[in-house]
């Protein structure tokens, strides 16, 4: 049987070979679908560390470009719940649940990148598991006491408690993160 990292490592060895396409284009294309985007569906982390909800019509539908406008501008935006926009996530969710027996949380941290505007969230640690994989465009990051350059197509296992971040993308960027919580 087992042990919770060798576990991790399988399900991290699946979603580093699985292949997703998905590029500025396409996500910029996808942010356009408007009944998919309600309120608090998308957010952005602004110049203090917080998330800000504020780019909704009165209908409560994305206003796409109010969010073009801050992407633009650099600032980091964050999609949650997102395991089911593209036929690729929606084949790795399966492929996922035969290992876990449950669906799996997906979010998408999504960058024009800039150094001039926080790459992401302060340095934190969540009580569940996550696993990492950037899409595109290279990202500093730090896990634990180690930083290191996250480049497409890797991946980074960051087990709970752990404290990480992202402390630089100056680059496009795209990355997936997986909640591997029970």
């Amino acid at each position: 049987m087992l042990n919770e990292l060798e576990k991790l490592q399988q399900l991290e060895s699946i979603i580093k070979d699985f292949q997703i396409n998905l590029t500025e284009d396409k996500m910029l294309d996808l942010l356009q679908i408007k009944y998919r985007w309600r309120y608090d569906t998308v957010e952005f982390i602004n110049h203090a560390g917080n998330v800000n909800n504020f780019l909704y019509d009165i209908d409560e539908h994305l206003n796409y470009e109010k969010f073009l406008e801050l992407y633009n501008l650099g600032f980091p935006a964050i999609i949650p719940n997102i395991m089911d926009i593209t036929s690729d996530l929606r084949e790795l969710n399966k492929k996922l649940f035969k290992h876990r027996g449950c669906l799996t949380n997906g979010n998408l941290y999504f960058s024009s990148g800039s150094a001039d505007h926080r790459p992401s969230f302060d340095l934190h640690s969540h009580d569940y598991d996550v696993i990492v994989k950037s899409m595109y465009g290279p990202a500093k990051w730090q896990v634990g006491v180690s930083s290191f350059m996250l480049l497409p197509g890797e991946t980074v296992i960051i087990p709970k408690g752990t404290v990480h971040g992202v402390l630089q993308s100056t680059e496009p960027r795209l990355s997936l993160t997986l909640n591997m919580s029970s």
